[in-house]
């Protein structure tokens, strides 16, 4: 009767080793339906090396008779061996030699071939992973930790490339194993069996430490992370704890980290390295005890055993790399199943795709429009009915909470209304007709976002076929001339979110993006705060002279704001609005 894994192991154990055979076989097919003819083309290499490997091998054979170690046994290979008496001892180690440069040639082009794969793998693998943080949906982005992104895209996608390059060499390893076990085989069935014997022994004993060495990787992955996010958001937060003289307290809570990172660190090598070591052993022990049954028992010439331990001494180094390869991929495992779900998760909660943007020529009209974050939180907005002509200037009211920068997200399409409906020339803004309206909309946020780039380079995100002409235009517009008297102009590079520029010179540059865009919809949120006096006033008198020509709606606190507009919404916080709330006026 056969044994299986699970008489031969405990629950607690054969659990784990299907989860990470579950994950790596999810990983494999992955790599070989990204890779197509890549994967195959390393197939290929890694098969032929094998088999010239296997070749070199079985030539010590005949070699070692010419040295007189064969004794009085007849040649196991005859036609080698007549092969080797016609060329002599120098040449069949001519021929020796060459097939083992031969050998070297395929295994480099295997190298070679591996590492392109690897490389458009890990590219694929940050592709989906990029274009399905930018396809999801606002609501879902929103509460999203950018910190715990940009980890995922860069440090941990390149660890799954790292651990993708270790499976394939794993893969070509697997094929020469089978090869030099067939060369065993010619030599002695016997010997070969008892030794592949011993060798699924040890292999069994050693599953145990793959198991602890899986879950102090995802332990260590999740440490790693937790650490990756915090520094992202002290370093973000760097002012406010200077002016909260909070460094202290926020140190000791990093450096506690650290230590929980280093301890899980420390506890994943030496897992790793006590499998190592137990390896070797019991690989050693493996070896001796064949060797000794080759001679004592088969009687086996001295011939065939030095060829037998140069085969099985080759396959346990091969062995011992699988080994260490195998577990360079299990520590990446959870990774990547990490990244895998981050992936369907956001897959999931995907925008629609754009259609046809509506067509505004009249009017927008906001129906009974409602809206809460989730669908059993409390209601952000409730029960907006207002109307917002083509070219007026609109501004949305009210104290903080009422919902103006939910509605603003709505009225942009970054997001649809749970109940009630925005008709654009009584077009529903929804689905796809919603997507594809936020190429009509522009948008100038209270605390405008800048990227680490030139002026210019900020201005085309808006308009990428915008001359200098349209780009200087722009700027004058939004009363940001300031510009033209920088010494690199518009090459003047703005610093890591603008940080280069005062936080009025950011605004206005950020205005001059969105009157670049030219668009039907301008939604500007307090976008005159950080001005002084007299900039504000003539922003606001280049706003006024596009009245008619853009439709806008501004989020506004300020007076002079407000007396800008045409109209206004009034909005309250829902929990004390009533029927008639909120009004157009």
């Amino acid at each position: 009767m056969g044994l299986s894994l699970k008489k031969l192991m405990p629950r607690k154990t054969l659990k784990p080793l299907q989860s990470i055979g579950r994950q790596g076989g999810v990983l494999g097919r992955d790599i070989v339906s990204t890779s197509g003819p890549r994967f195959w083309r390393v197939a290929v290499l890694a098969a032929v090396a094998a088999l010239v490997q296997g070749g070199g091998l079985l030539l010590l054979h005949p070699i070692l008779q010419l040295l007189g170690l064969a004794g009085s046994a007849p040649p196991r290979f005859p036609v080698l061996g007549e092969l080797g008496q016609a060329v002599g001892l120098g040449g069949a180690l001519a021929f020796y030699v060459a097939l083992i440069t031969a050998s070297g040639a395929l295994i480099y082009a295997q190298n070679m071939a591996s590492l392109h794969l690897v490389i458009a793998y890990g590219d694929t693998l940050r592709n989906r992973l990029y274009h399905a943080i930018m396809a999801v949906e606002w609501d879902v982005a929103a509460n999203l930790r950018p910190a715990t992104l940009a980890q995922s895209l860069t440090r941990e996608v390149s660890q799954c490339g790292w651990a993708v390059q270790q499976a394939v060499q794993l893969f070509a390893t697997l094929l020469q194993v089978p090869v030099l076990l067939v060369a065993a085989m010619v030599l002695s069935p016997l010997f070969t069996a008892i030794a592949c014997g011993l060798a699924v022994l040890v292999a069994v004993a050693l599953l145990p430490f793959n198991r602890r060495n899986y879950a102090l990787a995802a332990r260590f992955a999740g440490a790693n992370r937790a650490l990756h996010a915090e520094v992202a958001d002290e370093l973000a937060g760097l002012r406010i704890l200077k002016v909260l003289r909070a460094e202290t307290v926020r140190s000791a809570a990093f450096f506690q980290q650290v230590t929980a990172l280093r301890s899980r660190q420390i506890d994943q090598a030496r897992a790793s390295g006590l499998a190592g070591r137990a390896q070797m052993s019991l690989a050693a022990a493996v070896v001796a005890a064949a060797v000794w049954f080759g001679l004592e028992t088969l009687a086996l010439s001295l011939a065939d055993v030095l060829t037998l331990v140069l085969i099985f001494a080759r396959i346990l180094m091969l062995v011992q790399r699988l080994q260490d390869q195998s577990r360079q991929v299990i520590r990446i495992l959870p990774i990547f199943e990490t990244i895998r779900r981050q992936i369907d998760t956001l897959r999931a909660s995907a925008e629609p795709k754009a259609t046809v943007a509506p067509v505004f020529q009249h009017e927008i009209r906001l129906e009974g429009v409602s809206y809460r974050h989730t669908p059993s939180g409390p209601w952000a907005v409730r029960g907006v009915d207002a109307v917002i002509p083509r070219g007026s200037i609109t501004a949305l009211v009210g104290p903080s909470g009422a919902g103006k920068s939910t509605l603003a997200d709505l009225l942009m399409g970054l997001t649809e209304a749970r109940e009630g409906r925005i008709l654009i020339d009584g077009v529903p803004l929804t689905a796809g007709a919603r997507v594809a309206w936020r190429s009509q909309v522009a948008y100038v946020p209270q605390d405008p976002f800048l990227f680490h780039d030139t002026v210019r380079a900020n201005l085309l995100l808006a308009r990428p076929d915008a001359n200098e002409e349209d780009l200087l235009r722009a700027l004058d517009r939004a009363a940001a001339g300031f510009v033209r008297q920088l010494p690199e102009g518009l090459e003047t590079r703005v610093g890591d979110r603008g940080t280069r520029l005062s936080g009025g010179e950011r605004q206005r540059i950020a205005l001059a993006r969105a009157l670049l865009q030219e668009p039907d919809l301008l939604v500007m949120d307090e976008a005159t705060s950080a001005l002084d006096d007299e900039t504000e006033q003539q922003i606001l008198q280049a706003l006024a002279d596009a009245r008619g020509q853009v439709t806008m709606l501004v989020i506004a606190h300020r007076s002079a704001s407000i007396a800008l507009a045409d109209r206004q919404i009034i909005l309250s916080p829902p929990e004390s609005r009533s029927s008639s709330e909120p009004q157009d006026s």
